[in-house]
């Protein structure tokens, strides 16, 4: 088993929301001292628990293994007055590839399940693929979340949203610019462009840049599919909470601490479910991670569209 990533740059680490005590094999313990309940959440931000939970897989496979995905369900809330235990089996540790299966617990009961898988890194001799990066404004000189807290011309709705939307970012001590959509592109069409980075130095330690990238996939995947509607600052749901979330990683060859460019985009909203894919490149223009999320979002009041868009699908 290799060993946890170093704790220096304490003020770029998640809050210490990564830690996790060692208590017996492959049984680890996130403290509840250290998790974070989002203003108005029904329980622990998901992506501390995500991150969590591969921290914990991780820290179970050889250090010549690198994790490619990541497939977790949601099933309870969790309670951030109460420890978190998570345990991991190990499901297979082959030649190439090695699995984990991590529950993490409360009270005896699941509240997160994930399936993980590393690969042993191999050359593609050749085959090579990738989607290109959207051409949008860089992350120099556009306006963070925390600009636009500061702005008084913000409305009272844009501004509860903004300061929702940061709460996400703490754990991981993330920032976050809004960059606009590219030129010609459809104005009603779900889809979010953003940059995102930790604040301060992460060191160099390839496991801790993906924790972190993990932790910061899940702040806020599920407000694109609003867009067609004014934003979902405009259409508070009265439930929105996450189902499931996947994870691929595509490339070790990124800083987290470095700014990356996120592109979530809705496939699909019906049925009280949101489905939402995401893609994240370096400012080179590599393509070194994928998401996709599916969450349930309730409603009293129909919902009305606001700015027409066209039927066709654009993955």
């Amino acid at each position: 088993p290799r060993a946890a990533p170093a704790m220096a740059a304490a003020e770029a680490m998640l809050q210490r929301s990564i830690q996790l005590e060692h208590v017996d094999s492959d049984l680890f313990l996130a403290s509840r001292e250290d998790l974070w309940k989002p203003p108005g959440a029904r329980g622990v931000f998901g992506g501390q628990t995500i991150c969590q939970t591969l921290h914990a897989a991780i820290l179970s496979v050889p250090g010549h293994f690198a994790v490619h995905s990541f497939h977790g369900y949601f099933l309870l809330a969790g309670d951030s007055e109460r420890n978190i235990v998570l345990h991991v089996q190990r499901v297979r540790d082959g030649g190439s590839f090695a699995t984990r299966s991590v529950e993490a617990r409360q009270q005896g009961k699941i509240i997160f399940a994930a399936t993980v898988q590393f690969h042993r890194p191999e050359p593609s001799r050749g085959l090579e693929v990738a989607a290109e990066m959207p051409v949008v404004l860089g992350p120099h000189g556009l306006p963070s979340d925390s600009d636009i807290l500061e702005d008084p011309r913000v409305s009272g709705t844009l501004r509860e949203f903004c300061f929702w939307r940061r709460s996400l970012a703490r754990p991981a001590r993330a920032e976050r610019r809004n960059a606009p959509a590219p030129r010609g592109a459809d104005p009603g069409d779900p889809v979010e462009y953003f940059w995102s980075r930790v604040n301060g130095d992460l060191g160099d330690s390839t496991d801790l840049h993906q924790i972190c990238l993990a932790c910061m996939s899940d702040m806020g995947m599920l407000s694109c599919a609003y867009r067609p509607f004014g934003g979902i600052s405009n259409n508070p749901a009265d439930i929105l909470v996450s189902l499931d979330h996947s994870m691929w990683f595509h490339s070790a060859d990124f800083r987290a601490d470095d700014w990356l460019l996120f592109q979530i985009r809705c496939v699909r909203a019906g049925g009280a479910r949101i489905l939402a894919f995401c893609r994240v490149w370096t400012q080179a223009g590599s393509l070194i991670f994928s998401c996709a999320q599916e969450g349930l979002a309730r409603h009293s009041q129909q919902l009305q569209r606001t700015v027409p868009t066209e039927n066709k699908a654009k993955l």
